[in-house]
């Protein structure tokens, strides 16, 4: 039973994953305002999709963007830290007595 079902489905030609609707010629203008709203539905819930990923982001970026400032702002405070030890070890370097040892 089992090789018969492996033949049958050999001999069957492959059903395409995704069939396509069929298409038939609407002269009835009630369809034709039927599928104009259906299809203006479709466009506009894939429009409020898209809006809603932009929306989200945007949200992100502004996120990213705050942070990128803060620690830019930090690193610069690092960086005058930085330049006032510098500052002050060369300058207890140079009051120094040469010579002295303690």
């Amino acid at each position: 039973m089992n090789e018969q079902a492996k033949t049958q489905e050999a001999t069957q030609p492959a059903q395409p994953a995704e069939q396509k609707p069929v298409r038939r010629e609407i002269s009835d203008p009630r369809e034709v305002a039927a599928l104009v709203l259906a299809r203006t539905k479709q466009v506009t819930a894939k429009k409020d999709e898209l809006t809603n990923a932009i929306d989200g982001l945007i949200d992100v970026a502004k996120q990213l963007t705050r942070s990128y400032g803060a620690q830019l702002v930090a690193i610069e405070h690092l960086r005058l830290r930085v330049k006032a030890l510098e500052e002050a070890a060369g300058k207890a370097a140079a009051e120094e007595p040469v010579g002295t040892l303690q």
